[in-house]
This record gives C-alpha cells, sequence and structure tokens, in this order.
C-alpha cells in the first residue's frame, strides 16, 4: 500500500507531521518534496509529473488547511485520484487541519475544496488531532472505498486552470 500526501505548501510543516505518522505505522508514502524545483517549469510538465506518482499509489492523503481549496495542483491531484473504475481510483481521505479553525462536525464549505465535499460520501474523514491514532485504520477504510462500486465519485466540477508557466515566491 503506498500514499500520495496532497497538500499546499503552505501546510508543509503538517506534511512532515504526517510522514512521521506514516513512517512510525510502516505505511509507504510519496509527496512532492518541499524544495522541488518547479519554477519555471510548463504547467503540463508538472501535472505530467505530479499524475505519473499518483497512479503508482493507492490511496491519496489531502491535508485540508485554510488555503487548500485556492491551489491547483491539489486539486487537480484530486481530481486524478478520482478518475477511474472501482479499484483503479485511489482512495481519499481528508484530512482537517487544526489551522481551519473548523471541525467535521461544522466544516466551513467556504473554504473547503469543492471536489472533496462533491465526493463526500466516497472520502473518508478526519481531523489531525485523531491521524496519529487511525492511520491504520483510514487507509485501509480509503483503499476499501477504492474498490467499492456502490460508492460513485463524482466529476462534474471541472479542474481549476493552471498557469501555463510556475513561479514560486515562498
Amino acid at each position: 500500500m503506498k500514499v500520495f500526501i496532497s497538500y499546499h505548501r503552505a501546510d508543509t510543516k503538517y506534511r512532515y507531521k504526517v510522514e512521521n505518522i506514516l513512517n512510525n505505522a510502516g505505511i509507504d508514502y510519496y509527496a512532492v518534496p518541499e524544495d522541488a524545483d518547479f519554477n519555471g517549469k510548463k504547467a503540463e510538465t508538472i501535472k505530467t509529473f505530479i499524475c505519473n506518482r499518483l497512479k503508482k499509489c493507492d490511496v491519496l492523503i489531502c491535508l485540508i488547511g485554510r488555503e487548500t481549496y485556492k491551489r491547483p495542483h491539489v486539486d487537480r491531484e484530486i481530481h486524478t485520484a478520482l478518475k477511474g473504475e472501482p479499484g483503479v481510483r485511489l482512495g481519499i481521505i481528508g484530512v482537517l487541519l487544526d489551522t481551519r479553525g473548523d471541525t467535521l462536525k461544522g466544516i466551513d464549505l467556504k473554504s473547503f475544496p469543492v471536489k472533496l465535499w462533491d465526493n463526500k460520501n466516497y472520502v473518508v474523514w478526519t481531523e489531525y488531532k485523531d491521524l496519529n491514532r487511525d492511520i491504520v485504520e483510514l487507509v485501509k477504510q480509503a483503499a476499501n472505498n477504492s474498490h467499492n462500486e456502490n460508492l460513485q465519485t463524482n466529476h462534474s466540477n471541472p479542474c481549476m486552470p493552471l498557469r501555463s508557466t510556475l513561479y514560486y515566491d515562498n
């Protein structure tokens, strides 16, 4: 089982914490490195690179911070994970980060990734505070969802447009 970590650069500290949680659970993972040099690269090149990595994974963990919903590459990663028939598509775990200020019982939908909410019955949900305790079960449940023919995925929202060339200004 291999997990792809989808995150906004502003949430990099959580990415590292999730990597530690996955390591401690013996779960293989991939995340685009913080220092990946995408500056000046064509958006299509980056999209292809990320999609190829995603296709080698079974589950996508999406770290949902305050700005995640605005990030075109996170949107594209979610879209790619949802594509395909049962068993081909990836399972998805949505992790609400502490920085959002809301909880699963009261999600602020104005600042939430639309594709995740459109597929709320397919996505396995957790709050960051529970991730360490529940990671193995969450990954299993997400992987099972990816094979469940009764759980359909929704692709009605188009992907956010990518700028033709990317420059990061951390």
